[in-house]
């Protein structure tokens, strides 16, 4: 969930509450102030009908034909002492006219006359149905919270996701930036300090990023390349040693373990230069590479230099076999995954290769057992059987996909090791 729906929602949460409080404390706010009123005026009809009474004036007529009427009659001394001497109360009060019960307010009044007489007067007025105004109370509560909900969650998140519109753009820029690349110029204006400390602090660690990028890869490549060239004299210094007929066998044998180690270190640095390379975006033309014919023209190589173990090839194009790549890392990818699929193999065992239209499948008999997807991609990784392999060609591999925008996988089935590179 984005964080201007997540804000509104808690926004709105909180509102939510709050109307229905304030709902709860109006409707009994609306029953105390009818309340109210009518106890005020059945009050002030008690007093006039008291005083009526006790100045032996004539009383007014007990009905009026609806629910006002009054009641007088005279109670013992016991039955007074018992009572409050004002009692409100809500109930169904009988009306002869009408021949049915209606509702009403009450008020019982006690009071003595002159002569010590205790007299009980009970009044009532007509009252609203509480049932029927808690019901038409709660439908307008009702609709006017609903009302306010919907009025307040939109508003809620137009607000938010307009306030928080510098946010987003930042995301985006920063969700599209490539180090080493030509990137578009953070362009985000704002009016709001935070999000200005924001765009410069981002602003200020991208160019920390960048900075740190270029020297690496300029580290990288030089000492790949300044190391290249004393390799290569120390192993021809070594080869030249070889041919000394003076050499003992024990000492060649020396030597050429030392040829055979700087030669993989040779071979390392070379492969770090190239992942150097394809890291630092240095591969960015692309031609039409037929993969078909680069593959037929990779094949006699290994099956020369793997002839001893009678590794069977089995080819299958269907479909365009054209692809559009950069033509140096088109044929380093297709060696390095053959490659892979000859040294990891066994002899009398089969490397089929499965080129298509969007596809292409290299698989190989080999280990019985699936091998770690997550860790033979990682650089300098290999078999335990294979001390000598620098771990580099499937990172490379993975690089190049990265490079071309092609994604690299590797999958165990039906007994043979697959790795498919596929457009994404």
């Amino acid at each position: 969930m984005k964080l201007s729906q997540t804000v509104a929602l808690r926004l709105s949460l909180v509102a939510a509450l709050v109307l229905a409080l304030w709902s709860v404390f109006f409707h009994i706010a609306v029953l105390d102030e009818v309340r109210d009123e009518t106890d005020d005026s059945l009050e002030d009809y008690s007093e006039l009908l008291i005083i009526r009474y006790l100045s032996g004036q004539p009383m007014p007529t007990k009905s009026s034909g609806s629910n006002n009427q009054y009641f007088l009659r005279e109670v013992t001394a016991d039955f007074a002492a018992r009572q409050a001497v004002l009692t409100y109360e809500d109930r169904n009060v009988f009306i002869a006219e009408k021949g049915e019960n209606e509702p009403a307010r009450v008020l019982t009044t006690l009071f003595r006359t002159t002569d010590g007489r205790h007299m009980q007067l009970e009044v009532s007025t007509p009252s609203i149905d509480k049932g029927d105004l808690r019901w038409a109370i709660f439908r307008w509560l009702l609709f006017l919270y609903l009302t306010l909900m919907t009025t307040v969650v939109l508003c809620n998140y137009w607000v938010i996701r307009r306030g928080l519109k510098p946010l987003y753009k930042l995301l985006e820029w920063l969700k599209s930036y490539r180090l080493g690349k030509e990137n578009k110029p953070l362009e985000n204006a704002t009016d709001v300090s935070e999000f200005q400390l924001l765009n410069n602090v981002m602003s200020d660690a991208i160019e920390r990023s960048e900075m740190l990028f270029r020297q690496q890869k300029e580290f990288v490549g030089n000492a790949s390349h300044e190391m290249q060239t004393p390799l290569a004299v120390a192993c021809g210094r070594l080869e030249m040693l070889l041919n000394d007929d003076t050499l003992q066998e024990e000492q060649a044998h020396e030597v050429f373990k030392t040829l055979k180690t700087l030669q993989r270190l040779s071979q390392m640095n070379r492969a770090l230069l190239l992942l150097s390379k394809i890291d630092g975006g240095q591969f960015v033309e692309t031609a039409d590479v037929n993969l078909q014919e680069t593959i037929e023209h990779t094949l006699p190589d290994f099956r020369t230099a793997y002839a001893h173990m009678h590794i069977q090839v089995n080819t299958l194009y269907l479909g365009c076999t054209i692809w559009s790549m950069h033509p140096a890392l088109a044929d380093t990818l297709l060696q390095n995954l053959i490659k892979n699929a000859y040294v990891h193999n066994h002899a009398d065992g089969e490397i089929d290769i499965v080129l298509q239209e969007n596809s292409l499948c290299i698989s190989n008999t080999g280990s019985p057992e699936a091998l770690d997807s997550e860790s033979i991609f990682t650089r300098f990784h290999h078999a335990p059987d294979k001390a000598e392999s620098t771990g580099l060609g499937l990172s490379i591999a993975q690089a190049i996909c990265r490079n071309q925008g092609l994604r690299l996988r590797y999958e165990f089935k039906n007994g043979k090791h697959a790795f498919i590179v596929s457009k994404t």
